[in-house]
């Protein structure tokens, strides 16, 4: 083999990318920040990658040193020098190198509010509420969950017709806009819970003189007061998360939303509690704050919501873990 020299070096090449992944996600681990992109639930497999990654690399750069052909290539009697050109050589590993440069560079920044308005606010559980019953014949968030999975084609093709349902003013009963989601088309519940899991969380709301949504449970919280505003309603709550203020919101109105992750920030959904104050207007977007008050309900775009009247708000610093999680 002529080339011999040169296919070592990319094989050298390709240990160093690997020892770099390695090390970028030893690095996020220690720090703490593994959290801001993954959800816990997925640490197995980063842990997993980790080792894995470590063992490639050290194997390949080992290969590149060995004084062994054998070593080197498999004598399978094909060649294995590199074709391509070095400028094509270059521009393809630094797809690879990129983003391990710029992993180590640049901090980790969390979604904020100008994702938020991308994604809308969760309330799919209120949207269920308020659906006809003859909703069989069409499909639900769980078919659409399936066809994703199944036919992201055909999931973009109904989800466009629903859209532009809507868009055309089509309001009519068999036609909701609340019919559309609200939250980006793979931030599906993918963990069914426990049986009887909320039922039993909503007898311990209903009979607390105060809820705290915690951040173990925020999600399954929100969605039970989501969907039975009215058993809710006169409620003391408290909660932290960010100012979030959609445009169509009126001065006062904000609300106090959290991401919430399914497997990693790709899936992420807003989460969150449409809240007032006398001045609420002087809060700035993406500000964190804890807030208490009392629940009440209101109409927002033809949904019946839950609706936080705040007597107490603190600023405060973004929490260490700024994201939910649906854990069971």
């Amino acid at each position: 083999m002529n080339n011999r020299p040169d296919y070592r070096f990319h094989v050298f090449i390709r240990g160093i990318i690997l020892i770099g992944f390695t090390m970028l996600m030893f690095k996020l681990i220690t720090t703490g920040n593994i959290t801001n992109f993954i959800a816990p639930r997925m640490m197995p497999f980063i842990y997993f990658a980790v080792v894995t990654f470590l063992i490639l690399g050290v194997v390949q750069i080992w290969r590149s040193g060995s004084k062994n052909d054998e070593e080197v290539v498999c004598n399978c009697g094909f060649e294995h020098s590199e074709k391509n050109s070095p400028l094509q050589s270059l521009v393809i590993y630094s797809f690879f190198v990129f983003p391990i440069i710029t992993g180590f560079m640049f901090p980790e920044v969390v979604l904020d509010s100008s994702i938020a308005s991308k994604r809308g606010f969760k309330s799919g559980l209120v949207q269920q509420q308020q659906e006809p019953a003859e909703e069989s014949d069409r499909l639900t968030d769980q078919d659409l969950a399936d066809l994703y999975l199944s036919d992201p084609e055909e999931y973009m093709k109904q989800l466009e017709e629903r859209v532009e349902g809507n868009a055309s003013g089509n309001t009519d009963s068999d036609q909701p806009q609340s019919d559309v989601p609200l939250e980006h088309p793979e931030g599906f519940e993918i963990e069914a819970p426990p049986e009887g899991y909320y039922e039993k969380l909503e007898a311990e709301m209903l009979q607390s003189d105060k809820i705290t949504l915690t951040e173990e449970q925020y999600i399954q919280m929100t969605n039970i007061i989501d969907k039975f505003p009215e058993k809710f309603a006169g409620k003391e709550m408290e909660l932290i998360g960010f100012v979030y203020r959609e445009p169509d919101f009126e001065s006062n109105q904000f609300v106090v939303a959290r991401f919430g992750l399914s497997c990693c920030v790709a899936d992420a959904s807003v989460y969150g509690t449409l809240a007032a104050m006398p001045d609420g207007e002087a809060l700035e977007e993406d500000q964190w704050v804890r807030v208490s008050g009392v629940l009440e309900q209101t109409t927002y775009n033809d949904w019946n919501l839950p609706y936080l009247q705040i007597n107490s708000i603190e600023k405060i610093e973004q929490p260490s873990e700024p994201y939910v999680y649906e854990n069971y």
